[in-house]
């Protein structure tokens, strides 16, 4: 498969890196290209909280099923990511996507304590959402991964940590990682947790700077990672990757 397989991190306390959440961070924000504003949102079953659930082929409730939740990048939502992995999933399979209701904007990252803020809103309506589909799709609550782009990367790194209990694993494209807690990835190492650092090859020096700190953090915590490069700047990763990056981070791929 693609990239690199490393290991890593020790903490220092609940926050971000020098200026990873200042206004400055706009570089954050990346709204999806004009045209695909208008393309579809409406996969998979629509839930009474507002998240969708999109069920992998051959899927039973026997379970249990790995999942992959998908978190949104600055003005847009879960299902604005997951449809560029739509078709992917539907021919890949191997794992339920979820899809929380909720949208971000810049405002989310506006200072350190608002990202901080941003972070508990999203670690309690992921939780929430996971608690409820787990029981009602089978899930598998060991094999519950995070997945994110740009801000939604950002996300999927800080929960990791904020929650190290609660997944199993992170796909993060585009983000600086900035995100610090004091005890979470010692906790990420003792659960053999496993990320997928996934970034433009000439992303910007902020972003391409704060993911090598990142994969620097997990080599010292001894925490088993991928780390590819994509053609082009602030750019998720493509289908393929990313189906192979999520077999890595549920525990299907390889590991050395």
């Amino acid at each position: 498969m693609p990239g690199r397989i490393e290991t890593s991190p020790r903490p220092s306390r609940r926050a971000l890196l020098a200026g990873a959440c200042t206004l400055g961070l706009a570089a954050c924000a990346t709204a999806p290209p004009p045209g695909l504003m208008s393309r579809r949102r409406d996969f998979g079953l629509l839930q009474d909280d507002g998240t969708r659930v999109v069920l992998p082929p051959g899927h039973d409730a026997g379970g249990p099923w790995p999942a992959v939740v998908f978190l949104p990048a600055t003005d847009g939502t879960a299902p604005d990511l997951y449809r560029y992995y739509a078709e992917a999933h539907a021919a890949h399979g191997g794992f339920v996507a979820l899809l929380p209701a909720g949208s971000s904007s810049s405002s989310d990252y506006a200072s350190g304590e608002r990202f901080a803020a941003t972070v508990d809103e999203w670690r309690d309506r992921v939780a929430a959402t996971v608690a409820v589909q787990t029981a009602r799709f089978g899930l598998d609550p060991g094999r519950i991964g995070l997945a994110g782009f740009s801000l939604g990367g950002d996300l999927a790194w800080a929960l990791s940590l904020a929650s190290p209990a609660a997944y199993c694993g992170a796909i993060v494209m585009g983000s600086r990682c900035g995100w610090r807690d004091g005890g979470g990835l010692s906790v990420l190492s003792f659960r053999g947790y496993r990320f997928a650092l996934l970034r433009g090859a000439d992303e910007s020096s902020a972003r391409a700077g704060g993911m090598e700190a990142a994969r620097r953090l997990l080599d010292a915590e001894g925490i088993a990672h991928l780390f590819d490069e994509i053609p082009g700047e602030h750019v998720r990763a493509p289908p393929a990757l990313f189906m192979s990056a999520a077999d890595f981070v549920m525990g299907s791929g390889q590991t050395v």
